[in-house]
This record gives structure tokens, sequence and C-alpha cells, in this order.
């Protein structure tokens, strides 16, 4: 059976915050659905060699290939991302990126509905970055219900020398100077209830919203 909702995770951390919560969008929605994570498979950015301009079909000889069938054969999308260095992380935006293949001439992945996750230490960045890919999405015809965010860890937290050794490190410029770092600083995803409370909820209009689009007839373009 097709998928009819697809999650993407962009996150290198498998059962991290950001695949929590897609998870959790997923199962709310109570539609078939399936989780590809990128970091599993290879997706690169764009060569804008425009070779998708005759027939919508990248040429780059990756597993795009794989990936754009779930895209298509999906009636709702979920992206989840992080936030990396003050910017979204580079393999959503690889995936973005060859999201171009499909509007020449067609833009094939309209009627979709979607929905996106983001995680980052700083949440008002996280945010910014949620709406960047929620506009994306509206770009290319996908009906964007709302995003999650969640509070991510502090990348230098990995690192022994995070707390006095490092003259950059984000730790102390984010805590100050601490004697040791505890579990809280990581941010669990499960003491982050409202974000949680937020997926199911968004996972059950995406669930209402595709059974309406079909039950009304309303279908996404084919290939």
């Amino acid at each position: 059976m097709k998928s009819m909702i697809l999650g993407i995770s962009a996150s290198p951390q498998k059962g991290g915050k950001v695949e929590t919560l897609v998870q959790e969008v997923l199962s709310a929605s109570r539609l078939p659905s399936e989780l590809v994570r990128l970091h599993d498979i290879s997706v690169g950015p764009c060569k804008a060699c425009n070779g998708c301009w005759s027939n919508n079909k990248c040429v780059i000889k990756d597993d795009w290939k794989t990936l754009r069938k779930k895209i298509l054969d999906a009636r709702a999308l979920v992206i989840g991302s992080w936030a990396f260095s003050g910017m979204i992380d580079s393999a959503t935006k690889a995936l973005m990126e060859r999201f171009w293949s499909f509007r020449h001439h067609h833009l094939l992945t309209q009627g979709r509905v979607g929905a996106v996750v983001v995680a980052g230490s700083n949440t008002e960045l996280a945010g910014k970055l949620g709406d960047s890919l929620l506009q994306f999405m509206q770009n290319y015809g996908i009906k964007a219900l709302g995003r999650i965010t969640a509070a991510g860890a502090n990348p230098c937290l990995g690192c022994k020398d995070s707390l006095n050794d490092c003259e950059y490190s984000a730790v102390v410029a984010q805590y100050g100077l601490l004697e040791r770092i505890g579990t809280a600083l990581y941010n669990p995803i499960e003491n982050q209830l409202h974000a949680l409370k937020n997926a199911r909820v968004l996972g059950q209009r995406l669930g209402h919203k595709v059974n309406h689009l079909m039950a009304r007839g309303v279908s996404a373009e084919a290939v």
C-alpha cells in the first residue's frame, strides 16, 4: 500500500527530537505513513544543469529517483528539519533544491497538504526557519497547515571543552559558566509537552484534510 502521508527527517540522530515529532504527526494523522531519513540515503544538492526541464525528472544519479516517487505517491508531506549555524540544515536545503524538477511546465506537487517540524537551540530562529519551510511548500502548491518547533540541544554540549577550555563555547554564551552539564540542558523531547501535543493536533488536522479532499474527489496531480 502506498503511503498517504510521507515524513522526511533531516536529523542525523535516529530517534531524536525532530524524528520523534515527525512520527507524532504521522501517527496522529491515522493515515498509512512512511518515514524517510535523509541521512540514510544519498540526496545531494541541485547542480543547476536544467536536465529536468523537458520531463520534470532530475538527471543526477543518486537516491532522489526513489524519494521522488514516494513524494509524488503521497497525499501529505511532513518535513522535519533542524537549525544549524543560524540556518536550515544542509540535508533539508538539498531536498528543497531538488524540488526544482517538480515545476517545469507542470507543478507536480500541486494539491498535496503539508506540515513542518523544526528543532533548534534558538527557538525563535527555529520558528523563522519553520515559516520559511511553510512558504517553500506553498511555492510548490502544497497547502501548508502549520509548523511545530522544539528546543534543541546546544551543539557545543557534545564537546568536553564546552564549559571552560573553549573560548568560543556556545554553552558558556547561552548559559554562563556552569559546574556541570545536566540533562535539562539537552531539552529532552519528553519534557516538551507543548510541542508533543501540537504535533498530535497538527497530525489530526492533516489526516482530516486529506480525508476531506479525497471525499470531494480532489486529486493530487499525477506524474
